[in-house]
């Protein structure tokens, strides 16, 4: 079995790759957009996959990527904030919602929780469907202010408009949501949720506040599907209810985190590393209108032959 050093190491190999090729490629700008993605997506899941690991499983984590995207957005169109700022202020709105999550919903463990939580993305996304006066309703909102340019002298890194810089901006999020998750899975908390998860009465025992302990969990996910949730909307430089309040966006953290292996901190960056860029580079110029139908086939594959995700499966055969 791989030692935790070793992840560590590995980890840092990787992403000194993944920072250094594009020097190499500076016209793959196809490349640049699609593992651009697959990083904001990695981001997501690892959010997702904090609140996981109580053993909470969440189908409505569109809300706070909704809730995060239409905060900035406004923020930038009715105060002129800068994205710089309104990205991470915007996403307040995504922590109100799993403030009122966790209260609304601490009683509710397994299936209940999911399907209450796939319903509660009906809310914001209603309220924002018909409030015409602020949110412009189903028209969405265009002309966001594009994301700021890093002037570092002889280089500038146009983040708004140049994809390798984008590349670049969503490589240092996933690395830094990487971090984060390891902190969190290391540290006193991050056993305690642990512990919930395995036998949420034993933990109660051991004098755990289980509710305390699962919402934060919750308030800390919330808060960083908001931020992936602004930045997607900058980066588009548009945004309406259905782009992000999508079963789509709850779903794929769900599907990559599984997959990759949600009890290792590298699983849900490498499920969404391998699954993004392989549907969007492989399955969809195959198959242009059922491509997508690859990531329920990836679930039941990952359910029947490693239930503990790829990571766990590949340290297991390696310690075999």
């Amino acid at each position: 079995m791989l030692k935790p050093q070793h992840s560590t190491l590995l980890a840092l190999a990787a992403g000194l790759g993944l920072a250094v090729w594009p020097l190499g490629f500076p016209d793959a700008f196809l490349y640049f957009q699609v593992l651009g993605m697959a990083y904001l997506y990695g981001a997501l899941a690892l959010a997702w996959s904090i609140y996981a690991l109580s053993g909470a499983i969440s189908l409505g984590h569109a809300a706070f990527f909704g809730l995060g995207a239409y905060g900035s957005a406004l923020l930038n169109h009715y105060w002129q904030w800068s994205p710089l700022l309104s990205i991470f202020l915007g996403p307040v709105a995504s922590l109100g919602f799993g403030l009122l999550w966790s209260l609304g919903f601490r009683r509710l463990r397994g299936v209940y929780l999911g399907l209450a939580s796939l319903a509660a993305v009906e809310i914001p996304k209603v309220i924002i469907d018909n409030w015409d006066g602020l949110t412009y309703g189903s028209l969405g909102m265009t002309g966001l202010g594009k994301l700021p340019t890093l002037d570092l002298g002889r280089w500038q890194l146009a983040f708004g408009s140049d994809l390798r810089a984008q590349y670049y901006l969503l490589l240092a999020l996933v690395s830094a949501a990487t971090i984060i998750f390891k902190l969190v899975m290391g540290s006193r908390w991050g056993w305690a949720l642990r512990a919930v998860r395995e036998n949420e009465t034993a933990a109660a025992m051991m004098g755990i506040r289980v509710n305390r302990e699962m919402a934060k969990a919750l308030f800390a996910s919330s808060y960083l599907t908001g931020i992936c949730g602004a930045l997607y909307a900058h980066i588009l430089g548009l945004i309406e209810p259905p782009l992000v309040f999508s079963l789509h966006v709850s779903a794929l953290p769900l599907i990559f985190s599984m997959f990759g292996g949600r009890t290792r901190f590298l699983g849900p960056v490498l499920g969404a590393l391998l699954l993004y860029p392989l549907d969007q580079l492989v399955f969809q110029p195959l198959f242009p209108i059922g491509h997508a139908a690859v990531y329920g086939l990836v679930i039941i594959l990952t359910i029947l032959f490693f239930p503990q995700g790829l990571a766990a499966w590949i340290t297991h055969r390696k310690s075999a």
